[in-house]
């Protein structure tokens, strides 16, 4: 009858040296097993982080190098552009005020596009294009502009290319704008 009294209330050392011993062994067990895991998987899969990151580092360099050229031009055909996109918007602006200063709503103009050198360059109105770069070279140069160019295919029978100017509190940034813009930051 001793052995079950003796199962029924347990000595306090022999369980607190059980828990000891227990502690011990799971304290042994979570160290051996943490950094070992964690090197395996990093080391798997490093080469392909490290491709990775090669290669967003590589994007990111371009997109720069190419925003370069916009912002400092190394070639005249770059400084012509800009040129007439700065004249385009000058022109879309005194249309905007001679419109604004018009007071009869009767009479007016219906359309604002506008022809320009810029219309005619597949390298601006292809997609992919150098368009983009253009555009956020303006916002650059012109933070406190209120509208922001774009080139679209104009309407009628021609569909030639037109020069517009929409709100800059409407424009949306395409993914490829913001991808170049963050880069600039």
């Amino acid at each position: 009858m001793t052995d079950s009294n003796e199962n029924a209330n347990p000595n306090p050392k022999s369980v607190s040296k059980a828990l000891a011993d227990f502690t011990k062994k799971f304290q042994r067990f979570s160290k051996s097993t943490e950094p070992q895991d964690e090197l395996k998987v990093e080391s798997s899969l490093k080469p392909l982080q490290d491709q990775i990151n090669e290669r967003e580092d590589e994007r990111a360099s371009m997109l720069r190098r190419q925003m370069q050229e916009y912002i400092a031009p190394l070639t005249s055909d770059i400084e012509e552009d800009e040129e007439n996109l700065t004249q385009a918007y000058k022109l879309f602006s005194l249309l905007l005020d001679a419109h604004n200063a018009e007071g009869d709503n009767k009479t007016h103009l219906k359309d604002f596009s506008l022809t320009s050198p810029l219309c005619k360059k597949t390298e601006y109105t292809s997609v992919p294009g150098r368009f983009p770069f253009l555009r956020l070279w303006f916002l650059i140069m012109n933070p406190d502009a209120m509208y922001v160019p774009e080139i679209s295919a104009g309407t009628g029978a021609s569909k030639d290319f037109v020069l517009t100017f929409i709100e800059k509190d409407l424009w949306q940034p395409t993914l490829f704008e913001k991808e170049v813009m963050q880069v600039l930051e």
